[in-house]
């Protein structure tokens, strides 16, 4: 087989770009479909369209069968490719081939990149947004009640000592100099059973409520 294919620098961007197997089916598939229309057995086998098997391509990809038809499924769910199954083989069309393959148009590329780009960044600024309304709505509380909150949190865990319970929630309810945010507050993630876990294993070392007394007069 000789000649070349047309690949968009875009393609690094591409949703499935970092799933190996996807990624490399897709490419299998733009080497191999018809670059002519063609018959095959009294099929019309069109530009950018080609007939295999499940089975074929587990022989051509060396890829496991399941991982073939997981692959062929996301490119198919997500508009990159069809199907038209019968009971001899698969037509497969790549979907915009024309389009990605053409010397005379600049945008030879995949197309949902630059939605997915798009997507993207909605995503991140609907997460932004999420994170800032859950800030805001944390401050609209009174520090005294998210103590209180937090103090409840923490005495669930009956299991530990009144000693190690009153330690940690001292330690973490700390406030900063504008008493708006605790210590807990402050990292983004905080699981109070884990914590407690942990602070219950340093109690027993000798000398960490001296250095937990450092370090309290440090961020004072």
């Amino acid at each position: 087989m000789v000649g070349f294919i047309f690949l968009h620098r875009d393609i690094l961007a591409w949703e499935w770009y970092q799933k190996p197997e996807v990624f490399r089916l897709f490419i299998h598939l733009l080497l191999k479909v018809n670059y002519t229309d063609k018959k095959w057995q009294g099929v019309d086998v069109k530009r950018g369209q080609l007939i295999t098997s499940t089975a074929h391509l587990t022989s051509e990809l060396k890829l496991s069968q399941q991982q073939i038809r997981t692959a062929l499924k996301k490119l198919d769910s997500s508009g990159y490719i069809t199907r038209q199954p019968t009971n001899r083989f698969t037509l497969i069309t790549v979907v915009n081939y024309d389009k990605m393959q053409s010397i005379d148009d600049a945008s030879n590329k995949p197309n949902i990149p630059q939605t997915t780009n798009k997507q993207l960044s909605n995503n991140k600024q609907l997460t932004t947004t999420k994170e800032s309304n859950n800030k805001k709505n944390r401050n609209n509380i009174k520090i005294e009640e998210r103590k209180k909150n937090f103090k409840k949190r923490v005495f669930e865990h009956s299991h530990y000592s009144d000693k190690i319970l009153n330690d940690f929630f001292n330690y973490w309810s700390e406030v900063n100099l504008n008493k708006k945010q605790m210590r807990s507050e402050v990292d983004e993630f905080f699981e109070v059973g884990k914590r407690l876990k942990k602070w219950a294993q340093n109690e027993r070392r000798p000398n960490f409520q001296s250095e937990l007394g450092k370090k309290l007069l440090t961020n004072r």
